[in-house]
């Protein structure tokens, strides 16, 4: 879907508008997680050289931290590490049960004559079902770590579960990896990324958990899973050449040819970043015939024009060399309603338009557009894959509307804060999920959420993901994929564009001097930053360069 915004910005591509016209055109940071087993196998990173065990007449200091050094390495279920422990401790402690992924160096102070306080400089975690978080503001954790003597010599009698490593030590043994699963109509299928070790046995880590399921914020019915609950695997998943073989417990067996074919798909897209290209299921090792899906194929990762969508000197299309590539049934119509905004559906046979008189829908083959929304102060609408339109006042980011197009209007429900201003709101691509750059008491917050539909028509707003983002003031914020988002803010008088992975860290990429609107294209690549003067700005090796 294609949407321009007090711009220009499209829901199906990037949409900018030049002069007066702007372009407007995603786990978890917090929240509750989904049920499913705790991860408890061993975990083989790639580090070298082996750390040594505890060195004789060590303080506690010291056992202190060269646990923390062997804490990194997971050979043979933490051996190393588990030596500078109790007996008791060394069977009480869970290194899978988080990741503290730690900035800097670590402090120690002694607090008493056998506890140590290691104070952790921190902002981002991994929980044991590989979701990442991400606070908005580094901060200090501190661990309190107990000592007993064993035969004359400090060991760790008391520790909170979990390892603590390095951000280099993390980038280094970690990787992320999208399960997917189904949007309602099973037309797209939608991540959900989860951080796991690098190891040889990965993949038996992503079927596993992809039979727990979906994170909670993705769950009430907003994302769909092909296999039956309390499906399990009924052996470790054989990789052997791109081909993988994967053996289930009996509750797959009386599936139907199509969910077997959705079963095979969302195993196979998973799998993906692991060099998997074809999938075989078995219930016992009995083998499964998986019928050809055919037509009910779901789309990975929609993908949108290449091209920026704009308006410019009396024309609406995509630019293309020799001019405006207007669009047959709409261009006109759109123009004719002096648009500020504009959002355009997949298919390109429809387009919601902000303009004077309110929100319209535009489309081809109809000779009128239709008035949709006539509330004051609406900000640029955005259009789901289902053609329902939203749209929501400025000033008030919780009177949020989806509009069919015979005109049917649904008041969304949402945990938005009723006092927060909104500056965008855009649907993913796949109409699964909502993204908010809004206003509040609390300063700026960039939400995502799950779309909450009945029968394909939207009813509500799910758990909201509150993505860590500075405290600048908004200015707007776009899809650049099917799993990131970035965002345009002022700071220091400067357009700042920063990168968000929906269940990722966050990175920096520049600044695009006078940008006012952002739209995301292909990637970060093609991320558009249309400036208050009407130049579009695209990333370059060298900076944000007008195009």
């Amino acid at each position: 879907m294609t949407k321009t915004k007090h711009p220009f910005r499209s829901a199906a591509a990037a949409l900018l508008v030049s002069l007066s016209l702007a372009a407007c055109v995603g786990i978890p940071s917090n929240g509750s997680v989904m049920t499913g087993d705790i991860v408890t196998e061993e975990e083989d990173f790639p580090f070298a050289p082996l750390p040594s065990g505890p060195q004789e007449d060590s303080t506690q200091q010291e056992i202190l931290t060269d646990f923390m050094q062997a804490a990194t390495s997971p050979e043979g279920s933490y051996e190393i590490a588990r030596q500078f422990l109790t007996a008791d401790a060394s069977d009480d402690w869970s290194p899978n049960a988080s990741v503290l992924i730690r900035e800097g160096s670590g402090t120690m102070v002694s607090t008493s004559e056998s506890t140590v306080e290691y104070g952790v400089s921190t902002r981002a975690s991994i929980d044991s079902y590989g979701l990442y978080s991400e606070e908005r503001n580094q901060g200090t954790r501190n661990l309190s770590f107990s000592f007993e003597s064993v035969d004359g010599q400090w060991r760790i009698s008391e520790l909170e579960d979990g390892t603590v490593l390095s951000r280099d030590n993390f980038e280094a043994a970690f990787d992320a990896h999208a399960l997917y699963f189904f949007d309602p109509s099973y037309r797209y299928l939608v991540p959900d990324v989860r951080w796991f070790p690098t190891r040889s046995n990965v993949s038996t880590r992503i079927v596993n958990a992809l039979l727990s399921g979906q994170a909670s914020w993705l769950q009430q019915g907003a994302t769909l899973t092909a296999f039956p609950q309390g499906t399990q695997l009924a052996g470790p998943v054989d990789v052997s050449s791109g081909r993988t073989s994967i053996d289930f417990t009996d509750e797959i067996a009386q599936s139907g040819p199509l969910d077997k074919a959705r079963m095979q798909q969302q195993l196979e897209t998973s799998l993906g970043t692991v060099n998997v290209n074809t999938v075989s299921m078995s219930v016992r090792g009995v083998p499964l015939v998986v019928p050809d899906p055919g037509d009910s194929t779901a789309t990975l990762t929609p993908p949108v024009d290449s091209e920026p969508l704009v308006v410019l000197d009396g024309e609406f299309g995509f630019a293309a060399d020799d001019g405006i590539a207007t669009l047959p049934g709409l261009s006109e119509k759109i123009v004719a309603l002096n648009p500020t905004a504009v959002s355009l559906s997949r298919g390109q046979s429809s387009a919601a338009v902000l303009g004077s008189d309110g929100v319209n829908l535009v489309t081809a083959g109809e000779a009128n557009p239709r008035l949709l929304d006539e509330r004051a102060n609406l900000i640029a609408p955005t259009i789901d894959t289902w053609r329902y339109v939203w749209t929501v006042p400025q000033n008030n980011a919780s009177a949020i509307r989806a509009i069919g197009p015979e005109g049917d209007t649904h008041e969304i429900t949402s945990s938005v804060p009723s006092d927060a201003s909104i500056v965008s709101m855009d649907v993913s691509r796949d109409g699964a999920r909502m993204l908010m750059y809004v206003n509040t008491t609390a300063g700026p917050r960039l939400y995502v959420a799950a779309v909450l539909r009945r029968d394909g028509v939207p009813a509500g707003l799910g758990e909201l993901v509150d993505l860590p983002v500075a405290t600048d003031p908004p200015l707007d914020a776009s899809w650049v994929d099917d799993r990131s988002v970035a965002t345009l803010a002022r700071s220091d008088n400067q357009s700042v564009v920063t990168l968000f992975e929906i269940g990722g860290p966050r990175s920096t990429l520049g600044t695009a001097d006078g940008g006012s609107v952002i739209a995301g294209g292909n990637g970060v690549v093609q991320i558009r930053v249309l400036t208050a003067d009407g130049a579009i700005l695209q990333r370059r090796a060298s900076g944000w360069q007008s195009t």
